[in-house]
C-alpha cells in the first residue's frame, strides 16, 4: 500500500465529485499533429484511456498538418496555403493519403490493448473510424482552385452514437468524402467543432501544442464576451485565437463547456477535467459559478468557507446551528457542488446589513467577491433599502472601493447590536442605494 503521507488523498478525494459527473458524459477531443509525434503522446493516451475507463465517451480528432508538409516537401511539392486553408491539390493527394496512413497507425498502436509498462497496463480500448464525416468541396474562392480540399458538410451522428454506447472510441480524421465518393482534405479543428454540435457534446476540448503553460492566464471566459469584444485576450493566446472562435460558436450552439489545454504539460487534461481551477482555459455560454440563495444543504459548506476566518477573528463567531438558523439570508457562489464564496443580507426597514462576505482562497482574485456583493445590492434595492452597511475589521479598504464611505456606529438601525460592533472596534462603512421595488410585488 502507498504511504498515506505522500500518497495524494486529498486530491483523489476532490475528484470523486467530478468523476461522478463525468461518467457517461461525451467529450469531443481534438489533439494537433504535432502533439502525435511529441514524446509525450504515450502520456496522453494514457490519460484519454483513463477518461475512458471512468465512463466518458470520447470521440478523438487529430490533426496532420506537419506530416503533410513533411509528404509534400520529401515529395519535392509546394506547400501551398491561402489565410490557414491549405490548396491540395491533385499532386498533392497522394502525400496525404501518405500522412493519414502513418498518423492513424501511430495513434492506433499507441492505443494498442494492454498498454504494457504504463500507468493503465492491462486497460483494453477499442477504437474505431471510418467515413464518419461528409464533405464537400472548398471550391474556387478569390480566384483559387483550392481542389480537394473541402468543409465539413455533416457528421455521421447517428453511427457514432452507436459506437459510443458500445464503449468504443470513435476517431475522426481530418478527411472526409462527398456522396460522390471523392476524398477531401479537411481543418482537423473545425471537425471537432462540428461534431461537438453535432452531437451535443458535454465538452469540446482542443489540446494544443502551443496552448499557454503558464500560470499567469486567462482561466475562463464566456462565449457572449469573446464575441462583443468585452473581454481583452492575452498575446499570450494568440497562437490559439482561432480555436477560441471554434469554442464560443459552439458554445452558443449547445456545447455545454470548450476547453483548451496545452498538450505539452504532462497530466494538463486531467487537471483541467478534475480540479476546479484547471490547467486551461474554459469557454462556456453563460454564467459558469452558480450564484443563488443559500438552502439548508449548503450550511456544511459555508461552515468550511467562514470557519478559518471565525477562527483568525475576521468575522464574528457563529456555528452550523446559528447558520441553520438564518440560512434564508444567505447567498452563495457555487462551482461544481463547492461553495466558493457566501455572504449574508439582513434587511432592517429601509437599511440592509452586508454581513459574512467570505470567498474560498484560490478564488479571492477572481472578482468573485464584487459579483456576489452585485447580486446583494440588487436585492437590497429590490427590498427598497435606501442604504446598504456593512462592519469589517480588516476589509475597509476593498469596501471603499467598491463605493462604500465611512459611516457612524450610531446610523446603525437601533435592532443592530451595537455593543458587539464596538467590542470588536469593527469600522461601518455604508453605501447609498437607488430603490427599485419589485414590481411584482406592488
Amino acid at each position: 500500500m502507498p504511504d498515506t503521507e505522500t500518497f495524494p488523498l486529498e486530491w483523489l478525494r476532490h475528484t470523486s465529485p467530478y468523476i461522478n459527473t463525468h461518467r457517461g458524459r461525451t467529450f469531443v477531443v481534438w489533439f494537433d499533429g504535432e502533439t502525435v509525434q511529441a514524446s509525450g503522446f504515450a502520456n496522453l493516451v494514457n490519460d484519454l484511456t483513463l477518461l475512458s475507463h471512468l465512463g466518458v465517451r470520447l470521440v478523438l480528432v487529430h490533426g496532420m498538418r506537419p506530416q503533410i508538409d513533411h509528404e509534400l516537401t520529401a515529395a519535392g511539392l509546394d506547400l501551398q496555403f491561402e489565410k490557414r486553408v491549405r490548396v491540395t491539390t491533385s499532386e498533392a493527394l497522394p502525400g496525404v493519403h501518405s500522412a493519414l496512413g502513418k498518423v492513424k497507425s501511430a495513434i492506433e498502436s499507441a492505443f494498442s490493448t494492454g498498454l504494457p509498462n504504463t500507468p493503465m497496463s492491462g486497460a483494453q480500448v477499442t477504437l474505431c473510424s471510418g467515413n464518419l464525416v461528409i464533405a464537400r468541396p472548398y471550391g474556387v474562392r478569390n480566384g483559387i482552385d483550392f481542389g480537394h480540399t473541402g468543409e465539413v458538410r455533416r457528421i455521421r451522428t447517428g453511427t457514432i452514437a452507436q459506437l459510443l454506447d458500445m464503449g468504443t472510441i470513435v476517431l475522426l480524421s481530418p478527411i472526409g468524402y462527398s456522396p460522390t465518393g471523392e476524398m477531401f482534405n479537411l481543418h482537423a479543428e473545425e471537425i471537432a467543432s462540428q461534431a461537438a454540435i453535432e452531437l451535443q457534446a458535454d465538452k469540446l476540448i482542443y489540446l494544443h501544442s502551443q496552448a499557454p503553460q503558464s500560470s499567469d492566464r486567462l482561466r475562463e471566459i464566456t462565449a457572449a464576451k469573446f464575441f462583443s469584444d468585452a473581454i481583452q485576450i492575452p498575446r499570450n493566446l494568440t497562437p490559439v485565437r482561432h480555436l477560441i472562435e471554434l469554442c464560443a460558436n459552439a458554445c452558443t450552439r449547445g456545447v455545454k463547456r470548450a476547453h483548451i489545454v496545452s498538450s505539452q504539460t504532462d497530466g494538463a487534461l486531467l487537471k483541467e477535467m478534475f480540479t476546479r481551477d484547471g490547467d486551461g482555459l474554459m469557454i462556456h455560454s453563460g454564467t459558469y459559478d452558480t450564484l443563488r440563495q443559500a438552502k439548508s444543504a449548503d450550511v456544511p459548506g459555508i461552515y468550511n468557507l467562514i470557519g478559518p476566518l471565525i477562527r483568525d477573528g475576521i468575522l464574528v463567531d457563529r456555528n452550523e446551528q446559528d447558520l441553520e438558523r438564518c440560512i434564508e439570508d444567505y447567498f452563495v457562489a457555487e462551482r461544481d457542488g463547492t461553495i466558493i464564496a457566501c455572504a449574508s443580507l439582513t434587511l432592517y426597514g429601509d437599511q440592509a446589513e452586508l454581513g459574512c462576505l467570505a470567498v474560498h482562497p484560490d478564488f479571492r482574485a477572481s472578482g468573485k467577491a464584487a459579483e456576489i456583493l452585485q447580486l446583494l445590492i440588487g436585492k437590497a434595492e429590490t427590498a427598497n433599502c435606501r442604504e446598504l452597511f456593512a462592519l469589517t475589521t480588516r476589509s475597509g479598504d476593498w469596501f471603499r472601493q467598491q463605493g462604500f464611505e465611512p459611516s457612524s456606529h450610531t446610523r446603525l438601525p437601533p435592532e443592530r447590536n451595537q455593543r458587539e460592533a464596538l467590542t470588536r472596534g469593527s469600522k461601518v462603512l455604508r453605501l447609498t442605494l437607488q430603490a427599485r421595488p419589485d414590481q411584482n410585488n406592488r
